[in-house]
């Protein structure tokens, strides 16, 4: 196996510390002072359920709607992703890939021998799902579909009806689908479904931590057919075995009041959402509908992107996520889950870039 290297994570490792950054995917940070809560000290430090704390699994059940023997507690998104593709992908198989898509997502399979399809949306067309893209694609007889929902870094949803059309395509040729979910619920009242309720070829991952700005938790799941969750976890025996049991007790104590963190994701986005619509009257440089749900946006560039990064980085320390991340070179990510001043502080500098480099 030989994975492609996972650039996007090196370069925040690089760029921490004095630089501005508004290109995040996380929410505000959520300090655990905030729980209010004494971490228990009864709590077993030698064994812990391999599928997971039984009281966590089922709050993940419930927001999925499904039984808490369809849930596998995993360490982080990351790993559930690295799991649903160890436990299906093969050397040759062939995995269709939404795109742009988040590089994780599209470059996993690649490590297990597949040969990876993009299916690539229009920004032109406001980045809707093409069906019959997709369904071409198909004939080629994939092992496994591949999509985030809402879109990292596109932050579009895939409605209810383009899910159950996804699913009876898959069900046509035997095929998985992988809906990564870590920012379905930032859709709010307009968020889509699960497709962990849609048939045992549907395999939904998600996170308690971007949302809940707890991303050091590295908690995730996997969200399936139980027969399907038996066959990852197979596979979690040798990465994990086990998701750390310090880092569970917190996410048990954020999805009791995970509702909280959605109504505190959507203040912030809210406020972020004028900010950069206020900004974006002022970029002539930059295209594009700031999405009225999600906590990304991922405007078109006129000034080349390459460019517009070693500037911001050079001179302004702030920094964006170029698009070749995601597979579409003249677009960048934005997040709008971060603090807002820090934000009008990055567009400001961005606005200045912009005007040096058009």
């Amino acid at each position: 196996m030989e994975f492609p290297p996972f650039e996007h994570l090196h370069y925040y490792e690089r760029l921490r510390g004095r630089y501005t950054n508004i290109s995040f995917s996380d929410m505000k940070a959520f300090p655990l002072r905030e729980f209010r809560r004494a971490f228990p000290m009864d709590i077993d430090t030698v064994w812990v359920d391999l599928r997971g704390m039984p009281n966590l699994r089922a709050l993940i059940a419930k927001r999925h709607g499904i039984a808490p023997e369809n849930v596998l507690v995993t360490t982080g998104a990351t790993e559930a992703n690295f799991l649903v593709n160890g436990a299906l992908v093969k050397p040759g198989d062939r995995v269709i890939v939404d795109a742009p898509m988040y590089s994780p997502l599209r470059d996993c399979p690649v490590g297990f021998g597949a040969k990876v399809v993009p299916v690539m949306r229009d920004c032109e067309n406001g980045w809707a799902l093409d069906l019959e893209l997709l369904r071409k694609a198909m004939r080629n007889r994939p092992r496994l579909l591949v999509f985030a929902n809402l879109g990292n870094p596109t932050a579009m949803a895939i409605s209810r009806r383009e899910l159950a059309e996804v699913a009876d395509m898959a069900a046509e040729h035997d095929a998985h689908v992988l809906v990564d979910e870590t920012f379905r619920e930032l859709g709010f009242s307009k968020a889509p479904p699960s497709v962990a309720r849609l048939g045992p070829h549907m395999i939904a991952i998600s996170t308690i931590t971007k949302v809940c700005g707890l991303g050091a938790l590295r908690v995730g799941w996997i969200a399936a057919d139980p027969e399907f969750i038996e066959k990852a976890k197979a596979v979690k025996d040798y990465t994990t075995a086990a998701t750390p049991v310090p880092s569970q007790v917190l996410a048990t104590w954020a999805l009791k009041r995970y509702d909280f963190f959605v109504r505190r994701a959507k203040k912030i986005t809210d406020r972020n959402r004028a900010v950069v619509r206020e900004a974006m009257e002022k970029m002539p440089a930059l295209e594009g509908r700031v999405p009225d749900i999600g906590n990304l946006f991922f405007p078109h560039c006129a000034v080349n992107v390459t460019r517009l990064e070693r500037r911001l980085l050079g001179r302004y320390r702030t920094v964006i996520a170029p698009g070749r991340f995601f597979g579409v070179a003249d677009h960048f990510r934005i997040g709008l889950g971060w603090d807002s001043s820090a934000l009008r502080r990055g567009l400001g500098n961005l606005r200045n870039a912009l005007r040096e480099l058009a």
